[in-house]
């Protein structure tokens, strides 16, 4: 990632992949890389040009003056680091939640704002692992994503423990508001049976 203040070009210090470290080896490796870089043919992939890209800004730290001048066309004029440029400014301008925005807020709009880039410019702001802190350098599109998740759900307030209810009957929620308990709702009729009915008359009989 590369930024510009009052003329002087300042480069975060990333980490170099391996592969792209060895082959900035000799002047060879450096033009290689530069030329990865200003690709617009499209037969580099955005991995390669990744890796170039990392490799020249951690040479670019440690370069003399006359050679930092040939890096930084490359780290910042050369087409893709216009990409990159493009990536960034979609990616932050997507996932500013404001300034008054509150967790879980901020980490759910950086998580629905990446998942709205382009495959590309989701594979760029992982590799530079944009916003996240104590980076170990380029990460994969979905270790960046886990990580966002990740801080998403940090933030997310802890659901209440579901309580024990009682439900409380007529009676009692009368007697609770000091008032009469409601009148019993009457009986439903009972349908005599011819059962029923000799019982009843032999009872007439007996108490004659």
């Amino acid at each position: 990632m590369t930024r510009q203040t009052a003329g002087k070009m300042q480069i975060s210090q990333t980490s170099t992949i391996d592969a792209a470290r060895s082959s900035l080896a000799s002047s060879g490796g450096v033009a290689a890389a530069t030329a990865a870089l200003n690709d617009t043919t499209g037969s580099v992939g955005v991995d390669q040009q990744l890796s170039a890209y990392h490799a020249l800004a951690n040479r670019w730290n440690g370069a003399s003056f006359a050679e930092r001048s040939n890096l930084t066309q490359a780290l910042t004029e050369s087409p893709f680091a216009k990409t990159i440029q493009s990536a960034l400014n979609t990616f932050t301008r997507a996932a500013w939640a404001g300034a008054d925005a509150a967790p879980p807020a901020p980490q759910r709009q950086a998580l629905d704002a990446f998942d709205s880039l382009s495959e590309t410019d989701q594979t760029i702001i992982a590799s530079l692992q944009v916003g996240v802190s104590d980076s170990k350098g380029p990460a994969s599109v979905s270790e960046y994503r886990g990580r966002l998740q990740a801080d998403l759900e940090s933030v997310q307030p802890t659901p209440a423990e579901p309580r024990d209810s009682v439900t409380l009957s007529a009676e009692a929620q009368a007697h609770l508001a000091g008032g009469a308990a409601p009148d019993a709702a009457p009986a439903a009729p009972v349908d005599a049976t011819p059962e029923m009915a000799a019982a009843i008359s032999a009872y007439g009989k007996v108490a004659r």
